[in-house]
C-alpha cells in the first residue's frame, strides 16, 4: 500500500473524516502499542484536544509518520515544527523565496528538476555555504552535462541525485555507462547500490547505463540485487551470463517463492526439465510452481479450503472479532507456536467469520507446507459473479488474511485495505453518510471495495492489472503500461511482470493472481481457469 500512503500523506492532511464514534484517552492509553493504536491516536490528535494531551497521545505511539506528526503540531502550534512540516509541502518554486533550512528540509531532487536554471541558481547560491552537498545535487540538475557532474560526485551525491530525480530525468540525463572505478565506490554502499539497480534495470529506456551492470560480480549482493542482473542479462540478450546470474541468486534466497522464481527463469532460458521437475514438485503454492504443475499435470494436495461450521455467531467467549486490539494480542502470542497453543485457537476460532483467523494461525505452524484459502464472507458475496466473488477473496487473502479488523501502518482498514481518503470517497460516490468505524465491518468494507474494482475493472482488462492498480493505485498502473511494459515479446508476460518497478506491488500482483485462480476453480462449478490461461490474457491489449 506504500502508493496509497504517499497519497494519504496529502490528501488526509485536509480531510474531515466525520468518525462516528469519539475517541478517549483513557480508552486509548490501556491499549497495546500497535499500528492500530497508532491510528486511533491519529483520530484523537484531530479531537478537541490541548497541547499536553497531544505531547502524551504522541508519546503513546509505536511509529510515528507524518500523519501523526501534522497533527501534533497542529496541536502545539509550535513554529519550528510547523515550518519544517511546512517546507515539507511546498511546490518547488516557492523554495526560490525561502531560506537554506527550509531547501534543505523541503527542496527534493525530484522537486529541483521542476524549476527553471535561473531558479535553481539562485537556490544554489542559498544553500552553498550551510548545505554544499544539496548545493552539488542542484548544480548537477542545472548542469548541461549532468552526467559527467554526477559520476565526479560523491557516492552521496550520487545516491540522493540519481535515485531521487525521478525516471523521465534519468532517461534524459543519465543513460550512460558508469565508470568501473566509480561502480566499485558505489558498491561500498549495499543498501543504496541495490536501489540503484532497481531502478536501472526497471528502466527500458536506460539501454546504456544498464550495459554498465552486465560486468558486475554478483558476489555480496542480495538475492533480490542479483536476481535483477539476470533480468538484465536476459533484456540485453546475454542468456548465459543470466544463467550465472541466476545461480548466485538461487543460493541467496530464503523464502521458498523466491527460490521459485529463480528455478522458473532457469527453465525457461534452457528449457531443462530438470528446473520445471523441481518446480513442480515444490511445496510452495506460487504463480510459478502452479505454472509447472500444469505442464506436468500434477494437482496440489497441499491446498486446503477452510470448513465452515454450524455455529454462525460473529463472536465467542473467548475472542471479540469486532476489536481491532483482539487480533494483535493473539498475533504476539503465537510467535512461538506448540500443539498446546494451536488446539487452544481451534476451539476459540470456531466460527465461519474466524475462518482467516486460523487459517493463519494453521499455516504459521505448519511451517506453509499447506496453503489456506478461507471463504469467511462468501454470505456478503453471493449475489457477485463468480470472477468477482474470487476477485475479492483473492484480494482480501493477500490484503488481511481475511481478518476484519486489520489496520495497517498506513492505516488502511478492514478486510480489503482500503485508504480512509478511498473509503470516504467511495461513500460519497454511494451516496451515504461516511463512518469510519464501519470499515472495520465486513458488510461494508466489501461493498466498499466493489464499487472501487467495479471502477478499475472498468479500466483495466485483466486481474493481473487490477491489481497493480488495487495496491499501487490506477495512475501508478497507467504509467507502468505507457513505459512499454506487456507488449509482445519473448518471455512474456513474465518478464514484464518482473520489470514491475515497485517491489510491493510486482509480488502483490503475482500473490493475487494465484489466489484468483484457486478460488475462481473452487468457486466455479462448470468454468475453469489455469495459471497459463490467465497469462495468456495478460498479452491482450492492457486498457479498456
Amino acid at each position: 500500500m506504500r502508493f496509497l500512503l504517499l497519497v494519504s500523506i496529502f490528501g488526509l492532511f485536509i480531510l474531515n473524516l466525520n468518525a462516528s464514534s469519539e475517541v478517549k484517552k483513557q480508552w486509548l492509553e490501556n491499549k497495546p502499542r500497535s499500528y492500530a493504536k497508532d491510528f486511533y491516536i491519529w483520530r484523537y490528535l484531530k479531537q478537541d484536544i490541548n497541547a499536553s494531551e497531544a505531547i502524551w497521545a504522541l508519546g503513546q505511539a509505536r511509529y510515528v509518520n507524518n500523519k501523526l506528526l501534522r497533527r501534533y503540531a497542529n496541536k502545539l502550534k509550535h513554529q519550528d515544527t510547523n515550518k519544517v512540516l511546512k517546507c515539507m509541502r511546498l511546490k518547488a518554486l516557492s523554495f526560490v523565496k525561502r531560506d537554506a533550512e527550509c531547501i534543505e528540509v523541503g527542496l527534493t531532487s525530484f522537486k529541483a528538476t521542476k524549476l527553471k536554471k535561473n531558479q535553481l541558481n539562485k537556490i544554489i547560491q542559498t544553500v552553498k555555504e550551510p548545505f554544499p552537498n544539496s548545493a552539488r545535487r542542484f548544480e548537477i540538475i542545472n548542469s548541461n552535462t549532468p552526467f559527467k557532474l554526477l559520476v565526479k560526485s560523491s557516492t552521496k551525491v550520487f545516491y540522493e541525485t540519481f535515485n531521487e530525480t525521478g525516471g523521465v530525468f534519468r532517461v534524459n540525463n543519465f543513460n550512460h555507462p558508469l565508470p568501473k572505478s566509480y561502480i566499485k565506490e558505489l558498491r561500498k554502499e549495499k543498501k543504496h547500490f541495490e536501489q540503484t539497480i532497481r531502478l536501472i534495470v526497471t528502466n527500458p529506456k536506460l539501454t546504456k547505463i544498464q550495459e554498465s551492470l552486465l560486468t558486475l560480480n554478483p558476489n555480496g549482493l542480495s538475492h533480490k540485487s542479483q536476481f535483477f542482473l539476470s533480468i538484465n542479462a536476459i533484456q540485453h540478450k546475454k542468456k548465459k551470463l543470466a544463467l550465472n546470474y541466476l545461480k548466485h541468486s538461487f543460493k541467496s534466497a530464503y523464502f521458498k517463492f523466491d527460490q521459485d522464481k529463480v528455478r522458473f527463469w532457469q527453465y525457461k532460458l534452457t528449457n531443462k526439465k530438470v528446473y520445471l521437475d523441481e518446480l513442480a514438485n515444490s511445496w510452495d503454492i506460487n504463480m510459478y510452481s502452479m505454472i509447472a504443475k500444469e505442464q506436468k499435470n500434477i494437482i496440489p494436495k497441499n491446498i486446503k479450503y477452510a470448513s465452515i461450521p454450524n455455529k454462525q455467531t460473529i463472536t465467542t467467549e473467548s475472542y471479540d472479532v469486532t476489536d481491532p486490539f483482539s487480533w494483535i494480542r493473539v498475533l504476539r502470542n503465537i510467535k512461538k507456536l506448540d500443539d498446546t497453543k494451536v488446539e487452544n485457537y481451534k476451539n476459540i476460532f470456531t466460527t465461519k467469520e474466524t475462518q482467516g483467523h486460523l487459517s493463519f494461525i494453521l499455516e504459521r505452524y505448519e511451517r506453509y507446507r499447506n496453503s489456506y484459502f478461507a471463504l469467511p464472507y462468501q454470505d456478503l458475496l453471493k449475489d457477485y459473479t463468480i470472477h468477482r466473488q474470487a476477485l475479492i477473496n483473492a484480494i482480501a487473502r493477500q490484503e488481511s488474511r481475511f481478518i476484519p479488523t486489520s489496520i495497517s501502518t498506513a492505516y488502511a482498514l478492514g478486510v480489503m485495505q482500503i485508504m480512509p481518503f478511498l473509503s470516504k470517497a467511495l461513500a460519497k460516490e454511494l451516496k451515504e453518510p461516511y463512518d469510519i468505524d464501519k470499515q472495520l465491518t465486513p458488510s461494508t468494507n466489501l461493498r466498499y471495495a466493489n464499487k472501487h474494482l467495479n471502477y478499475l475493472e472498468r479500466k483495466l482488462s485483466n486481474v493481473l492489472f487490477v491489481a497493480y492498480a488495487y495496491n499501487g493505485g490506477i495512475g501508478f498502473t497507467k504509467r507502468i503500461l505507457r513505459t512499454g511494459l506487456f507488449k509482445k515479446r519473448e518471455y512474456e508476460p513474465y518478464l514484464s511482470m518482473e520489470l514491475v518497478p515497485y517491489d510491493e506491488s510486482k509480488r502483490y500482483a503475482k500473490k493475487v493472481i494465484l489466489n484468483y485462480m484457486v478460488y475462481f476453480n473452487h468457486l466455479s462449478k462448470k468454468e475453469k481457469t489455469s495459471m497459463l490461461t490467465l497469462m495468456e490474457k495478460i498479452k491482450s491489449p492492457h486498457q479498456k
